[in-house]
């Protein structure tokens, strides 16, 4: 019979094996999801001909995540090594096929771009390479070849050309980007910004969406930009026309022809219908 003193020892030699057990487990488990291991395995082949990408990759934000290596994103690595090199791979050139391109990043970043080729952006052909460098641009957010202004203004000149006016959204001077009203990689939420779409415009404008007693039908239905320019105008307040009695007559055809007296030279609409996005007093938005 084990006495009192062998109890103890075998107590504590199970519970030494018990703990010795645990740590080996949680040794595993850090190692198998420590950043960067795969990474290290892949560069200690890539860089010997491809310093300058793999430098460009470390510690920047696909590097950081752990979970990627030059192999995730560039197929066909293991067939390139063992030939040596030569154009069996997967590079991210500009000649290679969009679909292939998106299909490289949506692995990772499916979750919430899934639908990007059925989105305007997907739609006009680009890939993700178009905006987003795929290893490293320390200075700029998401990994963007520049600024989110010149990005954007690559392909919407047409649209930036109206940041040039006297009456516009301050986006020269930094005080807001594309982005604070656009999201690149969602669907087109509306092109007039009406109904529940123009909260879009209600984040800075908030003092504009009431709620009111009295709507302006025009801006929860047709929405802000069937009298405002959402980029710029030449126009005050960003309107649509110069003229404000052209831009209510355009709706509102059937007013009390005794309105036909009045001239933009002498007065305008707003004169008396002050509050024209809505009203907790009047329903035709008199002061």
């Amino acid at each position: 019979m084990p006495t009192n003193r062998h109890s103890k020892l075998i107590a504590l030699s199970l519970k030494t094996i018990a703990l010795f057990g645990l740590a080996l487990l949680v040794a595993g488990v850090l190692s198998a999801a420590k950043p960067g291991q795969q990474t290290a395995k892949d560069t200690e082949t890539c860089v010997q001909c491809h310093e300058a990408a793999v430098k460009s990759f470390l510690h920047k934000p696909h590097d950081a995540i752990g979970a990627a290596s030059c192999s995730s994103c560039h197929t066909g690595a293991e067939q390139h090594v063992k030939e040596g090199g030569g154009t069996n791979i997967f590079a991210f050139k500009a000649t290679d096929l969009v679909a292939q391109t998106n299909k490289a990043c949506l692995k990772c970043h499916g979750d919430k771009s899934a639908g990007f080729l059925t989105w305007p952006h997907g739609k006009a052909s680009l890939d993700c390479t178009t905006c987003h460098s795929v290893h490293a641009q320390p200075t700029n957010p998401n990994l963007l070849k520049t600024t989110v202004t010149k990005t954007c203004a690559a392909c919407h000149q047409d649209v930036m050309a109206k940041f040039s006016l006297n009456e516009r959204h301050r986006l020269q001077e930094g005080i807001l980007s594309c982005t604070a009203c656009h999201n690149p990689h969602a669907p087109e939420a509306g092109e007039r910004l009406g109904g529940f779409k123009q909260e879009a415009c209600l984040k800075c404008h908030a003092d504009k969406g009431g709620p009111y007693l009295y709507e302006h039908g025009a801006s929860r239905i047709e929405g802000c930009t069937i009298c405002h320019e959402t980029h710029g105008s030449p126009n005050r307040h960003m309107l649509t026309t110069q003229s404000v009695a052209d831009l209510c007559f355009s709706c509102h055809i059937a007013a009390p022809v005794w309105h036909g007296r009045f001239s933009e030279k002498t007065t305008n609409c707003t004169t008396c219908h002050a509050t024209i996005h809505g009203s907790n007093l009047s329903k035709i938005f008199i002061k």
